[in-house]
């Protein structure tokens, strides 16, 4: 069965910019989501369709570690005030953007997944 492959850079930013829309709507699903319509439009194989979730998602996770690593020497000085003896554990947060990143990344994977088998399924 043949199945029409759409642009996987187009799959990507459609994907990314799902992702970054609903983040603000529903933000519990806008990775699996993203993913999905990643995978749809990139369809193709099964691989292909997980490839433009997992890009999607590491895209949205590198714009977000860099605003949080930009904004973090700025907040620093607020917060270390206010945690005192912890202060110390600050530049722990430097790790956040890198396991948003993965978490999206993943949830994004598995959402091109669901994308690619219902563009196998329905794409003639």
């Amino acid at each position: 069965m043949a199945t029409r492959q759409g642009s996987m850079v187009a799959a990507v930013l459609i994907g990314f910019i799902t992702n970054v829309a609903l983040g603000f709507i529903i933000p519990a699903f806008n990775e699996l989501v993203g993913g999905a319509l990643a995978g749809y439009i990139a369809s193709g194989t099964l691989g292909r369709a997980v490839l433009a979730g997992f890009l999607a998602g590491i895209l949205g996770g590198l714009i977000l570690s860099i605003i949080i690593l930009a904004l973090l020497p700025f907040i620093s000085p607020i917060l270390a005030p206010i945690l005192g003896p912890l202060t110390g554990l600050l530049p722990l947060a430097a790790l956040i953007p890198i396991i948003l990143s993965i978490k999206g990344a993943l949830l994004s994977a598995v959402g091109g997944v669901i994308g690619g088998l219902i563009a196998t399924y329905t794409k003639k």
